[in-house]
């Protein structure tokens, strides 16, 4: 036991001694981002159809000019917002992110430091979202989004694409009737 603990000590410090090398060679290349972290943005947005419309507010500092962090409201297939936030590459798969296209990766971060955007999404297909503000450091590698907490949104009819077959048309109250005390 005494060699296990000697060794789990020595993995600490060890992962202690890299981390304060890393935030000391960051705090050497830009002293200000080093000291603040990146906070995730503030996401409001309205729903009429299937159209949306998304805000987002990036309180981050803007000591950093252009490099200073960005942020961008992200439309999500609902199933895979939890998934984003430990495997951030699926940002790229467009079929888990609706808004923004990931084809124009210049838009995934598209609010600059200190400013608030209203864009719209137009389109979007019936379904279960998330609505998800995430923010990046451009000058902080590895890059590791910070994502806010997400909002989950109906779209148009989530379950137009399903074929109710028989029990459409009022069959379902049949269905249930038996069921169900008279």
């Amino acid at each position: 036991m005494q060699v296990e603990s000697k060794f789990t000590i020595r993995r600490v410090v060890g992962a202690v001694a890299v981390a304060a090398a890393t935030v000391g060679g960051a705090a050497l290349i830009s002293p200000a981002i080093a000291s603040a972290a990146v906070t995730a943005p503030e996401v409001t947005f309205t729903v009429d159809g299937n159209d949306m419309s998304l805000t987002v507010v990036n309180n981050n500092s803007t000591a950093n000019g252009a490099l200073a962090p960005r942020c961008q409201a992200l439309v999500v297939n609902a199933l895979e917002a939890a998934n984003i936030a430990d495997d951030p590459s699926k940002l790229l798969d467009p079929t888990v992110v609706v808004y923004p296209h990931v084809a124009d990766l210049q838009s995934l971060f598209g609010v600059p430091a200190g400013e608030t955007v209203t864009m719209p999404v137009a389109d979007v297909p019936d379904g279960m979202y998330a609505v998800i503000g995430a923010c990046i450091d451009p000058t902080v590698i590895p890059i590791k989004p910070a994502f806010g907490t997400p909002q989950l949104v109906t779209i148009g009819n989530p379950f137009g694409g399903i074929d109710m077959g028989s029990l459409s048309g009022g069959s379902l109250e049949g269905l249930l009737s038996g069921f169900l005390p008279k």
